[in-house]
């Protein structure tokens, strides 16, 4: 075997690939390089497209400072210690169900979350970039070790030409272009586009799963045949295999009944085995026949969904909450049921707090949250404290009895004068609290998300934000929000920012 074998699972690879060759490619000219890319003239040599990935990869204009094969050498140690690789847990701005296995050997596997967890390390700045584990999988076949498969991918993600875009690695670079994508399905796929309308709910749901199809679902042949162009021409090309994608799939399910009541999961699969369908030459070929926008209309249109989204906020899915909302203090969580209540919860910290208690789920936040619904009354709920402060001051009166915060608020007070009133802005630790659910603001993990605490919840979602429950709590002394149990039917998470400071 080649010395680019080392991590590749020969019985899997496709029989046609050469193994040893020393075969060298000698090309200055872009456009010649161009179309040797589009004909595959590396794909039939394992050994010789290994020498193109690092020849193309190593003139990536990049950041003056971009870790190494060096660097990885250094931190792999320290980061991974002695667990075991198999059950690494990786960083939350990838998804966990998108780690193909290609053809890669069993230390291959194990090598992939070694290289992202580390990456993860070098780039705190990523904040969701789920095509990075097929990249990684990919580009070590093609690496004589762990080492330099983390340069290279370095290298992609450091790329610093305005002019080339190559992975998004914000959720905002990512939502826009699924929108971007969606805009190209309706002007040059428009029979497919026709389909997608009728048979799903959400056709923008089925145009967020594009990169997914491409990084995730193709087969290695294929991605592999997809990284040849796209290492050459950008991001572009992308675009071009995605709808060329779509574009199969509806010629061949065309007057058919889908498989399941699934769109998303139908094209999925379709992915998988487009085997049965076309050949990769065939698919690079459809892809560019498509006569699409030129690449500076394709960055302006992406710029103008980038900017609509951020003009209007951005709709927060699944395990996105966190890689969207960190960074962002304070922010406004805003919910829709099924029912067409809407309720939603003002919080005081940044959801970046919640790593400080490790793995266990804790509390955090200061007396500035407060919970509200505004349909189908409008109702705001603050904190306890700030509207009965003699919850504090009775635990810190020498020899004062602890009273259960339920108890005092079941009793009539008289409404407080402003001067009279606790400052919000302090923590929990500043106030001497007669039990711990008084304090219970807000916590996460990648299970749920709560808000309120004591004897109940104010709000409670699951790990994919699509059910929740609502009930009296000690922190909010609030009532339900809205029905108990809901499902959601939308929700939004705005972030705000100093300007004092910018």
């Amino acid at each position: 075997m080649d010395e680019y074998s080392r991590f590749v699972d020969w019985d899997k690879m496709d029989a046609t690939i050469q193994t040893q060759d020393s075969k060298e490619l000698i090309c200055t000219d872009f456009q010649e390089f161009k179309q040797l890319a589009r004909q595959g003239c590396w794909a039939k040599n394992h050994s010789l497209r290994a020498k193109v990935y690092l020849k193309l990869i190593g003139n990536i204009p990049c950041r003056t400072v971009t870790p190494d094969a060096n660097v990885y050498r250094d931190i792999v140690v320290k980061i991974i210690g002695k667990r075991n690789t198999g059950t690494l847990p990786l960083p939350e701005f990838v998804d966990n169900s998108l780690v193909p296995n290609y053809c890669l050997n069993a230390e291959g596997i194990g090598a992939v979350r070694k290289i992202i967890c580390c990456i993860a390390n070098q780039f705190p700045d990523i904040s969701f970039c789920p095509a990075l584990p097929s990249v990684v999988a990919l580009l070590l076949h093609y690496s004589r070790d762990e080492a330099e498969c983390f340069e290279m991918v370095c290298r992609i993600l450091a790329c610093n030409d305005p002019s080339k875009r190559l992975i998004d690695q914000t959720f905002l670079a990512f939502e826009s272009s699924c929108m971007t994508f969606g805009d190209l399905v309706n002007k040059y796929c428009q029979a497919a586009h026709k389909l997608m309308v009728a048979v799903s709910e959400d056709v923008l749901e089925v145009y967020s799963d594009w990169q997914r199809w491409l990084f995730g679902e193709l087969p290695l042949l294929y991605v592999a045949r997809v990284f040849d162009v796209f290492l050459v021409e950008g991001y572009k090309v992308l675009y071009r295999i995605a709808l060329a994608l779509l574009k199969v799939f509806h010629k061949v399910r065309a007057g058919q009944p889908m498989e399941s009541d699934n769109v998303q999961q139908d094209i999925r699969a379709f992915v998988r085995d487009i085997a049965k369908s076309v050949s990769p030459e065939k698919l690079l070929e459809k892809a560019f026949a498509i006569r699409l926008f030129s690449r500076k209309e394709i960055q302006l249109l992406h710029m103008a969904n980038e900017k609509a989204l951020q003009q209007k906020g951005i709709t927060v899915k699944q395990k996105r909450f966190y890689s969207h909302s960190e960074g962002h203090e304070p922010t406004l969580l805003m919910i829709k049921t099924t029912a067409k209540e809407v309720c939603g919860a003002y919080l005081s910290t940044d959801w970046s707090e919640r790593r400080r208690g490790g793995n266990k789920l804790s509390f955090f936040g200061t007396g500035e949250c407060f919970v509200f619904r505004l349909q189908p009354e409008v109702e705001r709920y603050e904190w306890v404290i700030i509207k009965h402060p003699e919850l504090a001051r009775t635990a810190s009166e020498p020899g004062a009895k602890s009273t259960q915060v339920s108890t005092v608020l079941s009793s009539s007070s008289i409404p407080l004068e402003p001067s009279d009133r606790l400052s919000p802005f302090l923590a929990a630790r500043h106030f001497n609290l007669p039990s711990k659910t008084a304090s219970m603001f807000m916590a996460g993990s990648n299970e749920c998300i709560i808000i309120g605490g004591g004897d109940g919840q104010a709000l409670y979602l699951d790990a994919d934000l699509n059910h929740g429950r609502t009930s009296h709590c000690n922190t909010f002394n609030n009532q339900p929000l809205c029905s108990e149990n809901f499902q959601i039917s939308a929700m939004e998470v705005w972030g705000f920012k100093d300007t004092m400071n910018v």
